[in-house]
């Protein structure tokens, strides 16, 4: 089981790391930095603070991001992926185009989950747990090694509740979205919103105008509310969905549309032949070829892919009789006129 921490402990290690830093506070008490953040934040023993990096040392950071990734770049330094995006919009280091992964990529990462487990082959590849599920739904490369009982689920939401769904994720080897489907159920731990600062209506006026004026401050080519949000996220201990939350009602930080790539005629053959496998069902289609159900439903609308029920009933139900007769007619019919 867990260890638990007294209150009079975790004010230590949080003592420790306000004279001497998290990182160190961690690899001193041996526990995660995530563990100590989420403790500072209830009890507010230090106040984070952002290194300041000179313009030498962000083309580092961003270069090996552009060997090694964006996360394998953000855990080595110890700077956010946000504050990382937002140094390449001004130097340009790396494309933030979205990777594309080959079958042979593809197997290669399954393998490695079938021989070190899901989460090493996230963080060694630098792919998101839950695409690397997607794909296995697909190719079938490993097999889950336990069957979760329903003692097992409820220990791992425990763990999660009294350590953080990070540290579970890390110790079970299971994505967090596994975790929040489990927690739907058993509510063992509160969403992660409730661990974060909670703001009165005129408080959260108050950050919103804040970040209204960050915004109108960054320059044009990386002026956005995402970019505010970054910045003053930290400050006032929340998270960025919370603001866009909040932003979504007073409406005080202005929103740019964001623009759509174009989807390759890969992906929409792909999508097409799932839709015909699963006979229209759009929900299987979208399970058996890990494109999500919205982008299936606007390609249908786009007219992109679509599925006739008449001609699949009569590839499959060969029709007999009068009916049989009718379709034949209205076969030759069609084909005249198409003449």
């Amino acid at each position: 089981m867990a260890k638990s921490f007294t209150d009079n402990e975790k004010l230590e290690i949080l003592r420790y790391a306000r004279d001497h830093g998290v990182v160190a506070a961690a690899e001193h008490f041996n526990i995660l930095r995530q563990l100590i953040t989420k403790w500072n934040r209830k009890m507010q023993v230090y106040k984070p603070k952002t290194p300041e990096y000179p313009t030498e040392k962000r083309i580092e950071v961003l270069r090996y991001a552009a060997q090694k990734g964006p996360t394998a770049a953000a855990k080595k330094f110890n700077v956010s992926i946000g504050i990382i995006e937002l140094w390449n919009r001004e130097h340009k280091i790396y494309s933030p185009s979205l990777r594309k992964f080959t079958t042979e990529n593809k197997i290669e990462i399954l393998n490695y989950v079938k021989k070190y487990g899901l989460m090493e082959a996230a963080d060694k590849y630098d792919v998101h747990a839950s695409t690397i599920v997607s794909w296995n739904n697909k190719l079938h490369i490993y097999t889950l090694a336990e069957t979760y009982s329903e003692d097992k689920k409820i220990e791992i939401l425990t763990y999660a509740r009294d350590n953080g769904v990070t540290a579970a994720e890390q110790k079970y080897d299971l994505p967090q979205a596994t975790m929040l489907r489990w927690n739907k159920i058993y509510n063992i731990y509160t969403p992660r919103e409730s661990n974060y600062r909670h703001c009165t209506e005129e408080q959260k006026i108050q950050i919103l105008q804040h970040a209204k004026k960050l915004y109108d401050n960054l320059p044009a080519d990386i002026r956005s509310a995402n970019y505010a949000f970054i910045l003053i996220a930290e400050e006032y201990h929340v998270t960025k969905d919370q603001l866009r939350k909040w932003n979504n009602k007073y409406k005080l930080v202005p929103l740019r549309a964001r623009s759509k790539a174009p989807l390759s005629q890969e992906v929409i053959d792909q999508a097409q032949t799932a839709l015909t496998s699963a006979r229209g069902r759009i929900t299987r289609a979208s399970r058996q070829s890990g494109i999500t159900t919205h982008q299936i439903k606007q390609m249908q609308k786009d007219k992109k892919i679509s599925f006739k029920k008449g001609t699949d009933k009569i590839k499959t139900n060969p029709p007999v009789g009068r009916k049989k007769a009718r379709l034949i007619r209205e076969l030759i019919a069609a084909l005249q006129n198409s003449k």
